[in-house]
C-alpha cells in the first residue's frame, strides 16, 4: 500500500508585535486576556494594520525555500465556526499567497529528495483554547484565552511528497534549523511550530490531523493514523473524510469533525487591507540580509575544519546554538575533529538526558575545551572523561576542580601499587591469562581502573599486568 503525506506548517512569527495590531507577542505566561485590544479582539469598527516586519520574515523564509514570490498580495477573510477568534473570521491569504512552487531537499539513504513547497502565506494566530476537565473530546468546558489571537503566523505548505513519516520529521527538523538561522522564531517557546497534516493510505480518502507539535510526536500520530486506515481497508471499509487530532496520552488519533472544503470557508477580499506591491528593490534589500543557510555552513565545516559530512550535518542539524558552540571552541582549541567527537558521542547525549538545548546549558565553550585538554595532555583517560562529562555538563563546574574534590588527579595515583592489588586478589584471572585466554586480560585492565577509579591508562595498566604476568 502507497502512503502520501502533505504538511501545512505554521510558524509564529518573532516579531515584537501582532500581525495587525500594536499588542506584544510576549504572551506566554501573561494573564489570560491582558495582552488584547480592539483590533486582535475584533471590535466593530477596528481597522487592521499590516505589520511590516512580519511581511519581511515571510519574504526571508521565501527566499530561503526558494519560492516565486508573488508581485503583488492581499489579504482575505476566511469564515471561521470556532470560538478561537473573536470576529468569526480569520485574516488570511488564500487567492493571492505571499508566495509559491519552493523546495527543501532532505537526504534519504543518501540521496536527495526535494520536498515541493506548494504556497507559503502570512496570517493570524487564532487564540488558545483551554480545555478543563479532559482533552478536546472528553473536556467538560473549553476556556478561551485571546492573548496569542493576532500573533504573526506564517504557513508553509508543502505537496504531498512525503511518503512515510519519518521523511515528514526529517523536512521538520530541517526546516525548523533554517528558520532559526533566518532569525525568525524562536523554536524554545511553546506552540512556535504548530504542524497539521493531510495524510491518505493506497490513494484513499485523505485525513487531516490537526495542530501537532513535537516531531517525534507527529511521527508518532503519523505513523498510528497509517496503521489505522490500513486496518479499515483490510477488513473492507472506507477511510472517512475527516479532521482528527492527536492523543498524546494514549498514542492514538481521535476524531474532531467531518474534513470541511475549500468552499466552505467561504473567503472573500478583506476590504480593510490594501493591496501590497512586492517590489523587486524589497526583494533585494531582504536578499541582503540573507545569512549563512545550514547546508552551506555544513559544506564549510567539512571544507575549513576537515569534519566528514556526517559530523557536519550532525552539528548543524542540532540547532544553531550548537553550531556556533562548535566554532567558538574551534577558536578556542585547535583540534576540531576531537571537539566534533566529542560533541557527538557525549555532549549531545547529555544534554538530550537533561532536556536542555546547548545554550541553556551550564557547558561553556571554554569548561568543554578545558575539559578536552586534559585528555589530549593525557592528564584523565577518556574513560574518566565520559564519566566527567555528565557531571560538569550539569553543574558547570570546572573538570579540575572536579578531579581535585574527586581525588581524581593522575599523579595521586599509584598505577603499579593498583595492578599489584588486582593481581593479589585475582590469582584464577592470573592464571587463565597464564594460560592463554584473552579475556582474562582484559577483565584485569578493568579492575586495575576500578581501583584507579578510572584514572589510569589502560593502555599502562596493559603493560603493566603483562610485565608482572611474565616474571
Amino acid at each position: 500500500m502507497s502512503v502520501r503525506i502533505g504538511v501545512e506548517v505554521h510558524v509564529q512569527l518573532k516579531t515584537k508585535s501582532k500581525l495587525f495590531c500594536s499588542c506584544s507577542t510576549e504572551y506566554r505566561d501573561k494573564e489570560p486576556n491582558t495582552v488584547v485590544c480592539p483590533i486582535c479582539l475584533g471590535f466593530p469598527g477596528t481597522r487592521p494594520k499590516i505589520n511590516k516586519k512580519a511581511l519581511d520574515f515571510a519574504i526571508l523564509i521565501a527566499k530561503a525555500l526558494e519560492c516565486r514570490i508573488l508581485p503583488k498580495i492581499f489579504f482575505s477573510r476566511k469564515s471561521y465556526l470556532y470560538p478561537d477568534l473573536a470576529k468569526n473570521f480569520q485574516i488570511t491569504q488564500y487567492e493571492m499567497p505571499l508566495a509559491r512552487d519552493g523546495f527543501l531537499n532532505i537526504n534519504i539513504n543518501g540521496k536527495e529528495k526535494r520536498i515541493r513547497i506548494k504556497r507559503l502565506h502570512l496570517e493570524e494566530d487564532p487564540a488558545k483554547l483551554v480545555h478543563i476537565g479532559g482533552d478536546i473530546t472528553t473536556a467538560e468546558y473549553v476556556l478561551v484565552d485571546y492573548n496569542r489571537s493576532g500573533v504573526p503566523l506564517c504557513e508553509i505548505v508543502t505537496e504531498p511528497d512525503f511518503n512515510n513519516p519519518k521523511e515528514v520529521r526529517m523536512f521538520l527538523t530541517k526546516l525548523s534549523t533554517i528558520l532559526e538561522y533566518l532569525n525568525v522564531y524562536d523554536s524554545s517557546l511553546e506552540g512556535s511550530m504548530r504542524v497539521d497534516a493531510n495524510i491518505s493510505v493506497d490513494d484513499g480518502e485523505r485525513v487531516e490531523i490537526k495542530n501537532m507539535t513535537g516531531f517525534g510526536k507527529i511521527e508518532k500520530a503519523l505513523n498510528y493514523e497509517i496503521v489505522r486506515q490500513r486496518h479499515i481497508l483490510r477488513c473492507g471499509g472506507k477511510v472517512k473524510r475527516e479532521t482528527r487530532g492527536f492523543d498524546e496520552s494514549q498514542g492514538i488519533t481521535r476524531s474532531l469533525r467531518e474534513k470541511e472544503l475549500e468552499e466552505d470557508y467561504g473567503y472573500i477580499f478583506e476590504p480593510d487591507l490594501t493591496v501590497v506591491k512586492i517590489s523587486d528593490e524589497w526583494k533585494e534589500r531582504i536578499s541582503k540580509g540573507m545569512p549563512e543557510l545550514p547546508d552551506r555552513r555544513a559544506q564549510r565545516f567539512v571544507e575549513e575544519y576537515g569534519l566528514n559530512h556526517y559530523q557536519a550535518k550532525v552539528i548543524i542539524y542540532s540547532g544553531k546554538a550548537m553550531a556556533d558552540f562548535f566554532e567558538e571552541c574551534c577558536s578556542l582549541f585547535d583540534n576540531p575533529r576531537m571537539i566534533a567527537r566529542w560533541i557527538i558521542t557525549d555532549l549531545l547525549k547529555c544534554l538530550n538526558y537533561q532536556g536542555v538545548p546547548i545554550d541553556k546549558s551550564r557547558m561553556t565553550p571554554n569548561l568543554f575545551v578545558d575539559f578536552l585538554r586534559l585528555i589530549s595532555e593525557g592528564k584523565i583517560t577518556e574513560r574518566l572523561g565520559k564519566e566527567m562529562i555528565k557531571e560538569i555538563s550539569m553543574s558547570g563546574e570546572h573538570p579540575e576542580e572536579y578531579l581535585k574534590r574527586k581525588n581524581l588527579l593522575k599523579d595521586k595515583v599509584d598505577v603499579k601499587k593498583a595492578v599489584e592489588k588486582v593481581l593479589e586478589k585475582n590469582k584464577k584471572a592470573v592464571l587463565d591469562y597464564r594460560l592463554g585466554k584473552v579475556k582474562a586480560l582484559e577483565f584485569l585492565v578493568g579492575e586495575v581502573l576500578k581501583e584507579t577509579r578510572m584514572v589510569a591508562d589502560p593502555i599502562e595498566v596493559r603493560k603493566l599486568i603483562k610485565a608482572s604476568v611474565a616474571q
